[in-house]
């Protein structure tokens, strides 16, 4: 499916390629599509934990917020618009920073809630969920009335 959405995604750039217009839109299957908005991730899994670290650069730890329910760590922050942005006059020539609300959300099941810890630091915010012990199941018979 994948590949077929790849392959009709390069039919219509070629079919434009002559377009300036069209051939300087940003294909939606791209990292460059997705830049600013997609929270860069790395999520390492042991017997004990989940270990979740996250580039946010240039946040404020103050405008993150952290979550987990349902099985679900979800992590927004908000940042700034950037003071150097402005450019009266005219001198910027190229503007790749963002500014503005990102949201991630993973799917960790199983988490101890009451003893998750996040630390923010040099821009990667880390965040450890233990994950619940797991109870050993015993056989148990029931008897029927």
């Amino acid at each position: 499916m994948v590949n077929e959405i790849m392959n009709r995604n390069n039919l219509m750039r070629d079919f434009f390629n002559g377009d300036k217009w069209m051939t300087s839109f940003p294909s939606l299957f791209e990292d460059s599509a997705l830049e600013g908005s997609n929270l860069k991730t790395d999520i390492k899994e042991t017997d004990k934990d989940y270990e979740v670290h996250i580039d946010m650069p240039a946040f404020d730890k103050k405008n993150i917020d952290i979550n987990y329910q349902d099985d679900v760590l979800t992590v927004s922050g908000r940042r700034d618009s950037f003071n150097d942005h402005n450019d009266k006059n005219g001198d910027m020539i190229m503007s790749e920073r963002t500014s503005g609300r990102f949201m991630r959300q993973y799917h960790l099941p199983a988490a101890d809630v009451e003893n998750i810890k996040a630390n923010y630091d040099n821009g990667v915010l880390k965040v450890i969920l233990p994950k619940l012990e797991k109870k050993t199941s015993s056989e148990h018979h029931i008897d029927i009335d």
